[in-house]
């Protein structure tokens, strides 16, 4: 029970992200823009589980900058894979999976944020 919020939280902004549309306004593509979101919350549910033995600041300062790069690689593997006209495959690639290591990593940061102490506290 003490980790509900944790898990509905993240669960309830993605919901809200897919009813606005919001990684293909950010720059995913339209085809699989809602994909990415539905892949990476579960992903980023389980990273925060895996991450809660950790101290809180830096499972938040970790997940955080991993957000960060993941959303600069999905960018920059957008823009080489439209510069090659559609060539560059692994381009490509790094624009569909840094769409969904951000998803995965931005769940894990509320995720992360609204996890409970350890003790209870």
């Amino acid at each position: 029970m003490r980790y509900l919020p944790a898990l509905i939280a993240p669960a309830a902004l993605a919901l809200l992200a897919l009813a606005l549309n919001l990684t293909q306004n950010l720059g995913a593509h339209p085809w699989w823009a809602q994909t990415v979101i539905l892949i990476g919350l579960p992903l980023g549910l389980i990273l925060a589980a895996l991450l809660s033995r950790w101290p809180a600041s830096w499972r938040i300062a970790m997940v955080l900058l991993g957000t960060g790069a993941a959303f600069a690689a999905a960018t920059l593997g957008k823009a080489r894979f439209a510069a090659s006209y559609a060539e560059d495959a692994l381009a490509g690639q790094m624009w569909y999976f840094g769409w969904i290591a951000t998803c995965a990593l931005a769940s894990a940061l509320f995720a992360t944020a609204l996890w409970p102490r350890r003790g209870g506290h």
